[in-house]
């Protein structure tokens, strides 16, 4: 397949930036809901509380768990200047953020950077002096810091008291004592965000009963979130470089993924992230299938590589796709998958994974809404986008959300 020439013009829409949502609504479930029928084209409206009216009984929803981190630290030059830091990639203890995130005395991260003449080998500090950063490489905006702090405390710790949550570039305002709790879902717990899976915002304790009341089930996946997810497309989608996420997905999840399809289970998908993450997992149990790949080297899901993989083998099933992974995970004596994905999804591309999405409603000419024209096919993206205009949808990471059925 070759990769879609894409008219990015087509993906344009007018977004006011009063519809720009800059808090949270008091309550999550009370977010306004969007339900589209990818097949009849009809489109119905609600409010998020309402969502399991619209799940099938015995669906399986797939949650990103991952936990947004406080990555945002503001410091300060030798000179006195102000510096800030955006803690994007960890490198040491290790790659896994959960691990260096429990680390004591010191860490290294790859970090975004802010400040001026900032240079290789200079310190900066933080108020109090409760964390030191040193600036080992530094290349464009970005630098190798290693952190030195107590070793009472975890980094985990560190960032709770100085760190700030990193909200996108759109939400052209200071954070509050707010965000730490509502740009995080209810059952966030795998630190190593910096963007939140927002579709998984709207979700409530108790809307998550009702709809286990209709034996609907919950697993999870966690991809951490990096900042590339707000990168606009500038030139086009071939010159796109697509960022690099960390993911882990348990064996009994992909297990409990089999049983849905053998009973013919309705499979959704909260958020890109969570969508991107099941495919990603088809392409590897892909490359298992025909290549024996090694599961345990650098495994890389690179932006194209499915478009390549559709060219050079026959397509096989999602179920067969999921039992060679857990096969091999059984050969290695492994209980998780991990990896990192760039998984960029064109229109065109043919969603393998999921039955219905939920997602909020997404800028133009992004990534993320290339991702939900695939999902959804042909030019529906316009009408179900117009349609949320037209109503007053709030749009972005605190807006409202749709419900979209393949």
């Amino acid at each position: 397949m070759q990769i879609p020439d894409i008219d990015l013009n087509e993906f344009d829409y007018d977004l006011p930036k009063d519809r720009i949502a800059l808090f949270p609504l008091e309550e999550r479930d009370q977010s306004k809901l969007l339900v589209a029928d990818c097949k009849s084209k009809k489109i119905d409206h609600s409010v998020f509380s309402n969502i399991s009216s619209y799940i099938p009984d015995n669906s399986l929803i797939i949650v990103n768990s991952t936990k947004v981190i406080q990555a945002r630290i503001f410091a300060s030059k030798q000179t006195g200047g102000k510096a800030e830091l955006l803690c994007v990639n960890p490198i040491s203890p290790s790659s896994d953020p959960q691990i260096t995130m429990s680390a004591r005395k010191n860490c290294v991260w790859e970090c975004i950077i802010g400040g001026r003449n900032i240079q290789e080998n200079s310190e900066l500090r933080t108020k109090d002096n409760e964390l030191v950063a040193k600036i080992l490489k530094r290349y464009e905006n970005y630098a190798i810091v290693e952190f030195e702090y107590s070793a009472t405390d975890t980094f985990s710790e560190i960032l709770s008291k100085i760190g700030q949550i990193p909200l996108p570039p759109y939400i052209n305002r200071d954070t509050t004592e707010l965000d730490k709790d509502r740009y995080q879902t209810v059952y966030s717990k795998a630190e190593g965000s910096v963007a939140a899976p927002t579709a998984g915002l709207h979700f409530t304790d108790k809307v998550i009963s009702k709809l286990k009341a209709k034996q609907v089930k919950f697993d999870e996946v966690i991809l951490h979130v990096g900042p590339g997810t707000f990168v606009p497309i500038e030139k086009s989608v071939a010159e796109h470089k697509m960022h690099k996420e960390q993911l882990f997905v348990s064996k009994s999840t992909i297990e409990n993924i089999i049983s849905a399809i053998r009973n013919k289970s309705k499979i959704i998908t909260t958020g890109t992230t969570s969508l991107r993450t099941l495919e990603t997992l088809y392409w590897v149990g892909v490359k298992i299938h025909y290549q024996n790949f090694d599961i345990n080297t650098n495994l890389l899901l690179e932006q194209f590589e499915p478009y390549e993989l559709i060219d050079k083998y026959a397509t096989i099933t999602f179920e067969q796709s999921m039992n060679a992974i857990t096969e091999k995970l059984s050969e290695e004596n492994k209980l998780f998958i991990a990896g990192n994905t760039e998984l960029f999804i064109l229109p065109g591309y043919q969603i393998k994974t999921a039955d219905g999405l939920i997602t909020n409603f997404h800028l133009p000419k992004s990534t993320l809404l290339l991702l939900v024209s695939a999902f959804v096919g042909g030019k529906f993206w316009k009408q179900i986008y117009e349609e949320a205009l037209v109503n007053n949808y709030r749009f972005l990471s605190y807006g409202d959300s749709s419900l979209l059925i393949r």
